[in-house]
């Protein structure tokens, strides 16, 4: 496969050991260069660790919320790289699957919606055989990412109507002509510069809010994240609309 779905796994440090054997059970997918997981143990010493994880977390394809009391209890695994993660899901941009490991109240998180693994929220630790929790887990991925790489690889509604049209010279698809097609996909490129720039922000907004204690700091910090939800929303709207102008 040429272009591996990438994976992001977002947990408490407290649970890293089942981490690892929930990497081990993907290491096939891995080998056959189907995936390619990341978490935060990657990141190399000199490395500015918010912003490496804000950047894996943005091009995720599949972000897997390792759910324990540990998770739910964490101020980034819940208030940052949880809600992000759903942000992400929401907008069709990424695929959020809970994996829940031990028995915790996660029922009415934000991701409660969501379809978890192993099969039917069985925690993984309550499993008789571990192993087995974690084979039944990577099958479920292993389901996400087909579905996944289906839907990458499908062609776009612009390539499926083959009948010839006939066109003046100077006109391309969509009915605009070279320029008008350049002109947009220049603005494109400009609010797409935007967006990731207010992504960015967002991010830096959140982290800060989650170990802000201040009442009063807290308070602002909440109007900023609310605005800068605002324009992001504009901007992804903005963003929809000139490409179904370029369609």
């Amino acid at each position: 496969m040429s272009n591996p779905v990438k994976v992001f796994f977002s947990y408490s440090h407290k649970d890293e050991a089942l981490r690892d054997e929930l990497a081990t059970h993907l290491a096939i997918l891995k080998r056959q260069k189907i995936i390619e997981a990341w978490h935060d143990r990657e990141i190399s010493a000199g490395t500015e660790w918010a912003n490496a994880i804000d950047e894996n977390l943005e091009i995720a394809d599949i972000i897997l919320l390792l759910v324990s009391a540990n998770f739910l209890a964490s101020n980034y695994c819940y208030d940052i790289e949880m809600k992000r993660a759903m942000e992400r899901h929401e907008t069709r941009e990424a695929r959020v699957v809970p994996i829940i490991l031990k028995p915790t109240d996660w029922n009415d998180a934000p991701f409660g919606k969501l379809e978890a693994l192993p099969k039917n929220a069985k925690p993984v630790t309550t499993w008789q055989d571990q192993d087995e929790a974690f084979f039944n887990v990577v099958k479920g991925i292993r389901r996400v990412v087909e579905e996944i790489t289906k839907s990458k690889n499908s062609p776009s509604t612009a390539f499926q109507n083959t009948t010839p049209t006939t066109s003046t010279p100077s006109q391309t698809s969509g009915g605009l002509t070279g320029g008008q097609r350049r002109r947009l996909e220049e603005e494109r490129d400009s609010v797409q510069e935007q967006y990731d720039i207010v992504s960015k922000i967002s991010a830096r907004l959140r982290q800060t809010y989650a170990i802000e204690t201040d009442v009063a700091t807290k308070f602002k910090l909440e109007v900023q994240i609310r605005e800068n939800q605002t324009e992001k929303d504009r901007l992804a709207q903005q963003l929809e609309e000139i490409e179904q102008k370029l369609l």
